[in-house]
């Protein structure tokens, strides 16, 4: 009996110490209920991930906690523009993605498009396909 009471008043002990999620998860959570069905991850429809996910964002050995994350200070239009640099966006509504562009570029053939290069140095006999097949 004594050792069902100490095991039941150190469990409710550690609950209680146990930091609560951080308050990131917190609030992208309650975003998240905001939303329209459709628009909800279905992955978070899972119950036992419901549960999980609060556990994940607790510390663990060796972590501290986070009081100024600096991906809060990001601005969205700052992550619009290195995704539009980098290709993943197009800049303006309506127009084909840049690997299209990109492809309508390399349609040329490599010889032709080395014979007609500013940047090309070489002899230009060599960049002669014909030529070359015969070396």
């Amino acid at each position: 009996m004594k050792a069902t009471l100490l095991l039941l008043m150190t469990s409710m002990y550690l609950v209680d110490s146990i930091p609560p999620p951080h308050p990131a998860v917190v609030a992208v959570r309650e975003e998240e209920e905001h939303l329209p069905t459709h628009l909800r991850s279905p992955a978070l429809h899972n119950p036992h991930l419901q549960e999980i996910l609060p556990l994940t964002s607790l510390l663990h050995s060796g972590e501290k906690p986070v009081y100024h994350r600096e991906a809060d200070s990001v601005s969205r239009r700052e992550i619009y523009d290195i995704l539009t640099h980098a290709g993943l966006f197009p800049r303006q509504p309506g127009l084909p993605p840049p690997s299209y562009y990109n492809n309508q570029r390399h349609n040329k053939s490599r010889a032709q498009h080395e014979i007609t290069s500013p940047q090309h140095f070489d002899v230009p006999f060599l960049s002669s396909t014909d030529l070359l097949q015969y070396l």
